[in-house]
């Protein structure tokens, strides 16, 4: 295996890689530097500890220093204990878990995006017991004075089609550390399961919103013939 180059150029890549190697859960000292690691699946999770706790009934509040990804010993999260305990070099920057967040909500996003373009009659039929109506109350003043507000600000009908989207914030929905260590595992299975969870809870307002805009775009073009 070609390992990256965070880990060849790092003063202790010989010792770490070792220890990473060795798959039981125990503590290293690294310049003076004393860390735990814990393997969850396919990802190493490291902790800087006080010296002083090396019995694991004994922590207190270890801190999160990296999480390593094995399949590609990719490096996410790295705290400053980590980079001077292994002495990787400063000029090396990885992603954090916010990175890998919102490339879930994209992701997911995405999924569903696809899902309402290619199987929408599918959609309605799988997820229809909402807690609210598929379908809006449709006020027609109100999408006659939308239509024209677009038209003023030179938007084309063309161009009015709802996209949702997904955000944990929007959702109310934790991002966890068990919740990273699980996207970072089963990248596929996480993103069809919060997909899921989404459209379960809110298809109904995507369903309100996008025929909603459908009769905008479709006074619009009432709108536009008029004037032609």
């Amino acid at each position: 295996m070609q390992y990256p180059d965070w880990l060849m150029k790092a003063k202790e890549s010989k010792k770490l890689l070792q220890w990473i190697q060795d798959p039981v859960h125990s503590f290293k000292m690294f310049h003076g530097r004393l860390l735990l690691k814990c393997q969850e699946e396919d990802c190493i999770v490291f902790y800087a500890v006080d010296s002083k706790e090396k019995d694991c009934l004994q922590l207190k509040e270890p801190k999160l220093c990296g999480v390593l990804y094995l399949p590609d010993y990719f490096l996410y999260e790295v705290d400053t204990a980590f980079y001077e305990a292994v002495g990787i070099p400063a000029d090396f920057i990885f992603p954090t878990r916010e990175n890998l967040k919102k490339e879930v909500e994209g992701r997911v996003t995405h999924l569903v995006k696809n899902l309402i373009d290619t199987k929408w009659d599918k959609l309605l039929l799988k997820y229809q017991n909402q807690r609210d109506s598929l379908f809006p109350n449709i006020n027609r003043t109100q999408v006659q004075e939308t239509s024209k507000r677009y038209l003023k600000a030179k938007i084309k009908p063309e161009e009015l089609f709802y996209s949702p989207k997904f955000s944990f914030a929007k959702m109310q929905v934790e991002y966890t550390d068990v919740m990273f260590l699980y996207c970072l595992n089963h990248h596929e299975k996480a993103v069809q399961m919060i997909a899921d969870k989404w459209l379960k809870e809110s298809l109904w307002e995507i369903s309100q919103k996008r025929i909603y805009l459908g009769c905008v775009r479709e006074e619009m073009e009432e709108l536009q013939k008029k004037a032609a």
